[in-house]
């Protein structure tokens, strides 16, 4: 009986030994960085970057991954450090925020209205924190946004008048609609619904609707596929059309080096652009899904370049303000969301200039991108 209690009380003592031993093997918990955002996991350095495949002027992003031109910098920075860069493809830009403030991604690709509304939760919500850091595309006066229509539709803008055209509520092709209408009398003679871009295409190739407002490939693939018409470009608004950077806060600021090896690999891929524009065009249509004519036409039309103008700030103001009157947006402070040292930096190291005050006052400069 003695024997069987101190073999029993032998097994339990062994056990808690292993027991014991075995929590002290276990590898590291995963960490977590400011904002809960997962950093490392078994000495990894893990880094989210949401993009969106379907919004050209975000195509930047397609270069950087593809060439793997973030984990060329970043192991530079920190070439004893194992990092893990995973890139997320989302449909359109709240996703994108929605997956930011979740501590998901770190740093996300947004067209110009997702990129206000996003840095309105990081000024407002408890335990979000944002930073606008540079563009990544641009279309100047508008150009990359098109107002189009059925084979057989209207001719003319003026020939609108009493039809529904439907565009996304609240995004920058929305906008352009409205200064269209404004521009020619009709802003209380036709309906606007809200339509998602891929029902309002197909709206438009099925002759289902009068006009949809869209922004590029959308344009671009229309006219390949030869199944609509471009009824006005974007152009006759006069309104720059923008898309850019959005980083976690908090993560940035205690990452700085990271957040400039992106820039500095954003750079690259917008040299590549310009220096390789065939072999661009091709990854652009590998990593999206649109035909390489399209892909083409993209390169072609878009203005890559990372630096932030005082014009493109003003355009910010103009959509930040349209936002607050749709009742998308109440309030955002965009002096305090836009930190520009991250790419003045970035450029430094790149080995480039900066542009000068001056420049950045005035018009966008042909010759000096970023």
């Amino acid at each position: 009986m003695y024997r069987r209690k101190f073999s029993l009380l032998l097994t339990v003592v062994l056990c808690l030994i292993l027991l014991t031993a075995g929590c002290g093997s276990k590898q590291p918990a995963l960490s977590t960085g400011p904002g809960n955002q997962p950093q490392q996991a078994q000495g990894k350095v893990i880094i989210g970057i949401g993009y969106q495949a379907p919004t050209a002027q975000t195509w930047g992003a397609l270069i950087v991954k593809n060439l793997k031109l973030y984990e060329k910098y970043l192991s530079k920075v920190a070439p004893e450090t194992q990092f893990v860069v995973e890139w997320f493809n989302s449909p359109s830009g709240p996703p994108l925020t929605n997956n930011m403030i979740a501590g998901k991604l770190q740093l996300s690709f947004m067209g110009d209205m997702p990129i206000l509304i996003n840095g309105e939760k990081g000024q407002t919500m408890r335990n979000y924190q944002s930073v606008f850091i540079a563009f990544d595309g641009k279309g100047e006066k508008g150009k990359n946004q098109a107002l189009v229509v059925p084979k057989d539709g209207v001719t003319k803008v003026t020939d609108l008048k009493g039809a529904t055209i439907s565009t996304v509520i609240g995004s920058s092709a929305h906008r352009m609609l409205l200064e269209v209408l404004d521009k020619y009398g009709l802003t209380e003679q036709v309906t606007i619904t809200n339509q998602d871009v891929t029902v309002g295409m197909t709206s438009i190739e099925q002759n289902k609707i009068a006009a949809h407002a869209t922004w590029e490939p959308y344009p671009g693939l229309m006219l390949f596929k030869d199944n609509g018409r471009i009824l006005i470009d974007g152009t006759e608004t006069q309104v720059d059309y923008l898309d850019g950077i959005v980083a976690d806060r908090p993560w940035a600021e205690a990452n700085r080096s990271y957040v400039v090896a992106f820039l500095q690999a954003l750079i690259e891929a917008h040299k590549f652009i310009r220096e390789q524009p065939e072999e661009a065009a091709r990854i652009f249509a590998e990593e999206s899904g649109y035909p390489l004519e399209v892909a083409k036409q993209m390169v072609k039309s878009i203005r890559f370049d990372a630096a932030i103008y005082a014009k493109d700030l003003e355009t910010l103001q103009g959509s930040r303000d349209f936002l607050i009157k749709l009742g998308k947006l109440t309030s955002l402070d965009l002096e305090k969301f836009v930190d520009t040292s991250y790419l003045e930096e970035a450029v430094k190291n790149s080995g480039l200039e900066y542009l000068t005050a001056d420049e950045l006052k005035g018009q966008w400069v042909k010759d000096k991108l970023y």
